[in-house]
């Protein structure tokens, strides 16, 4: 098992996705958010700890360090993301957590927003960061769609593997990538047919106002306010206000902020937490605690379950890489 800490861990959608693999061991888990902590303790483990990263210290060790600083500031659905913003920078405590450790290797998840912040330099200094602490980089765009995951989502991925391991790491290719091969998981696939449990707490469906009822009957799936009539529009983005998801395909990328984002592909209300929750790929039995609004948050915020598990089985092939290697080394001493 490959001993991993896990920061910014939210409601452990990564750290699903790789103890889904049964090769890595969570060890440490830490968040700020406490809702979130809350999930994660009463689905994955008491190995969370609540509380400012700031004051974690005294770190076990381990030979993987994965998680993602908070991402509002670098989100591209944010007009208003600033290169001041204190949140941007939280990267830095994570750098000092690997420096202390000094895993064999760390994974840095974050969303595309990042690569074009001040026109890349927010990445540039990011990077540099980490290559000064002695590690090689390997970084990509992923998009969950192609890892079995009912959704488009793309997530900036960078590994970083000390300078001391020469072996290099590999991006999971893609499970599928139509028309070439394989077809994507749709909405329909994940929520259509899915057996709801009549006292699942996350499964509250929310009454619409009288004036959203009538909007939502003039939406046809994958459509928007845009398609109301224009007596029923109101000031906001047209595109993306009351979006109906489209069964036959992947959904939009799941944000915070259920109320005002999606829509059932054929009912005429929203889509519930666990339904976002299933287009993250979540367990079915997860419960997801906290206000409404902090479970958005929560699922919002995560890492698709199986984007993270192709990444760890990826990571996984790294280790086993370094493993070899190490053993040849072994028997060159030996001889």
């Amino acid at each position: 098992m490959i001993n991993t800490i896990s920061l910014f861990s939210g409601s452990g959608g990564l750290d699903l996705g790789l103890l889904k693999t049964k090769k890595f061991k969570i060890i440490l888990a830490n968040d700020f958010d406490k809702s979130a902590c809350e999930s994660y303790s009463h689905n994955i483990g008491k190995h969370i700890v609540h509380g400012d990263i700031k004051e974690l210290t005294n770190l076990p060790k381990a030979e993987l360090i994965v998680g993602g600083p908070p991402c509002q500031g670098f989100s591209t659905a944010n007009p208003n993301r600033a290169f001041e913003d204190p949140r941007n920078w939280l990267f830095k405590e994570y750098c000092r957590i690997i420096s202390e450790v000094s895993p064999k290797v760390f994974l840095m998840e974050n969303v595309s927003g990042i690569l074009t912040l001040e026109n890349g330099k927010v990445f540039n200094i990011i990077k540099k960061e980490f290559q000064n602490l002695g590690y090689t980089l390997y970084e990509s765009l992923l998009n969950a769609k192609y890892y079995e995951v009912p959704q488009s989502r793309n997530r900036v991925i960078l590994v970083g593997v000390r300078n001391d391991i020469n072996v290099k790491y590999e991006f999971p290719s893609p499970i599928s990538n139509p028309p070439l091969f394989g077809r994507f998981i749709t909405v329909g696939d994940a929520i259509l047919n899915f057996s709801f449990k009549k006292d699942d707490p996350n499964h509250s469906i929310s009454k619409l106002t009288e004036l959203n009822l009538k909007r939502i009957k003039h939406i046809p799936e994958g459509g928007s306010m845009k398609d109301c009539p224009q007596e029923l529009q109101n000031n906001s983005d047209l595109k993306r206000s009351m979006r109906r998801l489209d069964s036959r395909k992947p959904s939009y990328t799941i944000v915070h902020n259920n109320c005002d984002h999606y829509y059932h592909p054929k009912e005429n209300r929203r889509i519930t937490i666990r339904e976002m929750a299933l287009l993250q790929t979540y367990p079915s039995d997860y419960v997801f605690k906290g206000s409404k609004s902090d479970q958005s948050k929560q699922v919002g915020n995560s890492v698709p379950i199986n984007l993270g598990f192709h990444l760890g089985l990826s990571l996984n092939d790294l280790f086993e890489k370094i493993q070899k290697q190490k053993v040849s080394k072994r028997k060159l001493i030996e001889v």
